[in-house]
């Protein structure tokens, strides 16, 4: 197999700035799901161990690939994270903003490292998996590639080519479907989610389109009866695309 490409991330000079805070719901998402799938099916990497190289290297052959971790996408303008957010708030494009950067290269994924990207030699894994990066993977066994941070499904919208971000990259390297965030999303609403989703998806065994309704629902229904908000911003941030089956 070729070797993994090692791409470089936008010039935002704000970005260079931002330090990911520790998301503590997350570790405990992928371990939920990981006993979900069982020992001999699932493969849990938490920690300093979830670094890019281990992605590219574990990524392919995988039927599902779940990341629990920021999502950011840069447009025009910077600014400084979201707390309790898988994001890095809200890092979109101004009115006046200009992208001059390749689209595949403002959206991505902070792994392990990624605090100290700045302290990568030239050439180097910095912590940040690039969707330019991504899209140049084999990902061609990939039934789920499921995103759960922040805006992993918002990126440049470009005429006649629609929205170029992890959302297109993904599906480029060749997964059948991506599971991908609207919006920012709080982290512990989020674990709820997942959990959901997978429930649904592998002891209901119910297809994308209705796995992804049913956790949405489970998740309203149990704010509701928490009397916690029922906004949809707590429940309705996640959406699939590609194969429904």
């Amino acid at each position: 197999a070729p070797a993994p490409y090692r791409g470089g991330h936008a010039r935002c000079a704000e970005f260079e700035k931002v330090r990911f805070a520790a998301l503590p719901a997350s570790e405990e998402e992928v371990r939920e799901l990981g006993a979900l799938w069982g020992e001999d099916d699932g493969l849990v990497v938490t920690g300093g161990d979830a670094g890019e190289e281990a992605f590219k290297r574990l990524a392919r052959g995988r039927r599902v690939l779940h990341l629990a971790t920021h999502g950011f996408f840069l447009g025009g303008e910077c600014r400084g994270e979201a707390t309790g957010s898988r994001g890095i708030g809200g890092m979109v494009a101004g009115p006046r903003a200009e992208v001059r950067e390749s689209p595949l290269l403002l959206a991505g994924l902070a792994l392990a490292g990624a605090n100290h990207r700045n302290d990568a030699a030239a050439g180097r894994d910095d912590g940040i998996l690039t969707a330019e990066e991504i899209a140049a993977l084999d990902l061609s066994g990939v039934e789920w590639a499921v995103l759960s941070g922040c805006d992993t499904g918002v990126g440049a919208l470009a005429a006649e080519e629609g929205v170029l971000g992890l959302r297109r990259a993904f599906l480029i390297a060749g997964a059948r479907t991506v599971v991908m965030s609207l919006w920012s999303v709080a982290d512990k609403p989020a674990r709820s989610w997942m959990a959901a989703l997978y429930r649904a998806r592998l002891e209901r065994h119910l297809p994308t389109a209705d796995a992804v309704r049913a956790a949405s629902v489970e998740l309203l229904r149990s704010r509701r009866q928490a009397g916690a908000s029922t906004h949809p911003f707590y429940w309705a941030g996640f959406v699939a695309v590609g194969k429904w089956r």
